[in-house]
This record gives structure tokens, C-alpha cells and sequence, in this order.
């Protein structure tokens, strides 16, 4: 008798879930900027094949999509904002595709108001300044072996950057981006509480860390809310590379019944 209370309880979501359209999530990352493996042509050629009926571009979800043309053209730079070119293109032959933004609202202002630009070159000139005049041994060992390990971490980032698109968007370079951003924020924030002429950027530290998990997190919330107003639809998410390890995962933990995660490649 448990049981069956249990399966009454449990059959208008089961019927629910079946009776919901699938909908194809596919994010595809990039380095922003146009590169020689991965230009506006490859970025054309991955929107024709998956033949999406929604884009979902990292833009703050606050500002206005009915100025991305405008925006688009303000970049004088044709190597800069790669994904913007490609989108634009991509929606004047298929009109009937549609634009979404999902970054975290308001993204630029917490970057201002926190004065992050100017923060974070204060702290990497200070970082160097102390790394170009070492004169203790065991501050030596701290800052020699965690840089060594960012540096290296760094430079697999800057070698993936100049891949194809499907290198750029494999598992291995997710993992890649994990380890690095992981290194990043443990290491800063220790630096910052061991070494006396860094305490100074350890709030900073401390808000750069949290914030880029919120804003993920939020940038997964936003992609999930889309698929519910999208549903049975395929969409591509496009964003930058680093993200896509925790834009999978959260969406992997979200466990939403009908939303299917895909590559690009694996689309029809």
C-alpha cells in the first residue's frame, strides 16, 4: 500500500515529464576573438549545422538585445568580439532564429563598483614586484611552487586558445579550465593571507572568488529558464571557453527532466 501511495504521488510528474518536448542544449565556447583555427567561418558553419531556433549570448540578460547590431558594429576591430560577428551573421540569413542574452544582471556594474580592472593589475604588478625581488627562502618555496603551477596551467590555456573549435569545446580542455581557475582562486587567496604586502587585495580576492561561482550559477539559472520558455526547441549557448565546464556541470546538477545536453558535432 506504501508503495502504491508512493507511485500516485509520484505519476503526474512522470506524466508530466513525458509529455514535455525535448529540448537540446549545446554550448559551444570560444576565445572571443577571431584566431586562425577558429574564425568567423568555423563559427558559421557549427550555427548552419546545428540549425539552432534560439541563441543564447554571454551578455548581462539586463541590457537590450534590440541593440546587439549596433553593438556588433562598434567594434572597429575585426578580430575582436568573434561570437557577435558570427551571431549577427548567422541571424540575417535565418531571421527567424532568436536572441537571448544570460549573463548575470547588471554584470558591469559589479566589476565597476568593485573596481575590479584596477584591483586585479594592482595586484599582479605587486605579485611581480615581490616575485622579481625574493630574499626569503621560505616565501621562495610558497610563491615559486604555486606560480610554477599557474604558469604552466596558463600556458595549456594560451596553447588551447589557438585550437579548433572542437578542441577548444572537449572535455579535455574543460578540465583544463577547471584545474586553472581552481589554482587561480586557491592560490591568490593564500598568497594574500600569507604574504604581508598582499593582505591588502584579500577582500578582493575573496569577491573575485565568490562572484565568479554567482555569476555562473546565475549564468546556469538564466539557460534553464530559457529552456523552459523554449521547450522542445534547440538551443546554443555561446560563451566564453572558460565557462563551459561549470555551465555543464551545474546544468548536469539541475537534473531537469527533458532538457538534453549536446556538442555541436553530436548534432543532426
Amino acid at each position: 500500500m506504501k508503495n502504491l501511495f508512493t507511485i500516485l504521488l509520484l505519476l503526474p510528474a512522470l506524466l508530466l515529464s513525458k509529455t514535455l518536448p525535448e529540448t537540446t542544449i549545446v554550448i559551444l565556447g570560444t576565445s572571443h576573438t577571431v584566431r586562425e583555427n577558429f574564425d568567423i567561418e568555423d563559427g558559421l558553419n557549427i550555427l548552419e549545422k546545428v540549425k539552432p531556433d534560439a541563441i543564447l549570448l554571454e551578455l548581462p540578460i539586463s541590457d537590450s538585445v534590440e541593440k546587439f547590431s549596433e553593438m556588433v558594429q562598434g567594434f572597429k576591430d575585426p578580430t575582436q568580439f568573434l561570437e557577435g560577428r558570427v551571431i549577427k551573421k548567422h541571424l540575417d540569413k535565418n531571421p527567424s532564429v532568436l536572441l537571448r542574452y544570460f549573463d548575470i544582471k547588471d554584470r558591469n556594474r559589479y566589476y565597476f563598483e568593485n573596481r575590479s580592472d584596477e584591483q586585479e593589475q594592482a595586484f599582479m604588478k605587486k605579485l611581480g614586484e615581490l616575485v622579481n625581488n625574493i630574499d626569503s627562502s621560505d616565501f621562495e618555496h610558497l610563491v615559486k611552487e604555486e606560480m610554477m603551477k599557474i604558469a604552466y596551467l596558463i600556458s595549456l590555456d594560451n596553447t588551447l586558445s589557438e585550437e579548433y573549435p572542437r578542441v577548444i569545446n572537449s572535455t579535455i580542455a574543460d578540465s583544463i579550465y577547471y584545474m586553472k581557475h581552481r589554482s587561480l582562486q586557491n592560490t591568490f587567496l593564500k598568497l594574500t593571507e600569507t604574504i604581508p604586502d598582499l593582505k591588502e587585495f584579500k577582500e578582493f580576492m575573496i569577491w573575485r572568488n565568490e562572484f565568479w561561482n554567482k555569476r555562473n550559477q546565475a549564468m546556469a539559472k538564466n539557460i534553464i529558464d530559457y529552456s523552459e520558455e523554449f521547450p522542445g526547441k534547440r538551443i546554443v549557448v555561446v560563451t566564453g571557453c572558460e565557462h563551459r565546464y561549470y555551465l555543464r556541470r551545474e546544468l548536469r546538477k539541475a537534473n531537469k527532466q527533458n532538457l538534453e545536453l549536446r556538442e555541436y558535432w553530436e548534432c543532426e
